[in-house]
């Protein structure tokens, strides 16, 4: 079959190429037009004092990304999908096949966008969305500083207690205080034996050994003494830096909390209906362009079954017609000679 042929074909049977196109398109529009309207709501996540600045919680050149990536995987995790679910009575179903959170170019606001048939839902679930993302994202940074605050205070109320039964057990209110009043008295001592032994008193200063010597070996003790309470000290004071450091993280994660409030940061449009133009002229094309390809098809279907239907009673009249004439040029050769033959007699008579 040539394509001339095939393009008889078709035009004998235009009104297939056309109908049936015609009809699934029409199917197809008459199918979305039937689908209820849909409503869809967008909030719009706007976070400058949470990322970039020095004490932000994302800083330096990824701070945008991580951002943008923390707030859409907690968005979509369960913590917040079952509150969400809980809060306005949708499933959690809903909200993962309608649920859409996206970055507003290479900034790091972000929207939460929500479709539904309700149109009293789309924007408390977004809403609803923004903020619990917001919290449990900066909240868990609060109760992280603060339980590190909790345990560096219970440290230095440990090392405060060991520093205090250390000193109630050497009967000492102050280790230190007390070796420099010895050394004190030491040095007295030896200044007063000097001054007798220059003053020529030879005997006085000689008298002052016996106190010296007992100084110096009450002075030697403190040795041991010292080098526990220094250390325990320390100890206390390390606790009282991390006690510093904690309270200046938490201040810092309660300042983020605060820059992240929802009223501060989160604005939402009102619902509207969804546009469904696009998405219907797409489909209607596609599926008229798949039905035109089907009634081509169908057309050289039917060409090929009705050649092959037409091909066969063909072949038998030829048959038959051919040996119509070969029997009817058998008959005229008869004849011819029959009619020659009493022609033929006079002429040999004549001879």
């Amino acid at each position: 079959m040539e394509i001339v042929d095939y393009l008889r074909a078709a035009r004998r049977r235009l009104w297939l190429i056309i109908l049936l196109p015609l009809l699934s398109a029409m199917a197809a529009a008459a199918v979305i037009l039937v689908q209820p309207t849909m409503y869809m709501a967008t909030a719009t996540v706007d976070p400058p004092a949470l990322v970039g600045g020095p004490t932000a919680q994302y800083t330096g050149a990824q701070g945008v990304t991580q951002f943008v990536a923390a707030f859409q995987a907690t968005a979509g995790g369960p913590l917040v999908r079952n509150a969400v679910a809980a809060q306005n009575k949708v499933s959690t179903s809903d909200l993962s096949d309608r649920l859409a959170v996206a970055q507003r170019g290479g900034s790091p606001s972000v929207t939460v966008t929500f479709t539904a048939k309700d149109k009293t839902k789309v924007a408390p679930v977004v809403q609803s969305v923004s903020a619990l993302t917001l919290k449990a994202m900066f909240s868990t940074q609060v109760d992280s500083a603060q339980a590190r605050l909790d345990q560096a205070t219970a440290d230095v109320a440990k090392a405060s207690d060991a520093v205090g039964a250390f000193t109630a057990e050497i009967k000492m209110a102050d280790p230190q205080k007390a070796y420099e009043a010895q050394l004190n008295r030491v040095n007295a001592l030896i200044q007063q034996q000097a001054s007798m032994r220059a003053g020529g008193n030879a005997v006085a200063a000689a008298a002052m050994s016996a106190p010296i010597a007992s100084a110096n070996a009450a002075l030697d003790r403190f040795g041991p003494i010292l080098n526990k309470y220094n250390s325990l000290t320390e100890a206390r004071a390390a606790a009282v830096a991390n006690v510093n450091l904690a309270q200046n993280q938490l201040a810092q994660a309660a300042g983020q909390l605060d820059a992240a409030n929802p009223a501060k940061i989160v604005y939402t449009a009102p619902a509207r209906a969804v546009d469904q133009t696009d998405t219907l002229w797409r489909i209607v094309a596609s599926v008229a362009a798949a039905a035109f390809v089907l009634a081509l098809l169908l057309v050289l279907m039917l060409e090929v079954m009705t050649r092959g239907r037409t091909a066969r009673p063909l072949g038998g009249a030829a048959a038959g017609d051919s040996a119509r004439t070969a029997e009817q040029t058998g008959s005229n050769r008869s004849a011819k000679a029959i009619d020659g033959a009493p022609a033929s007699v006079p002429a040999r008579a004549r001879h």
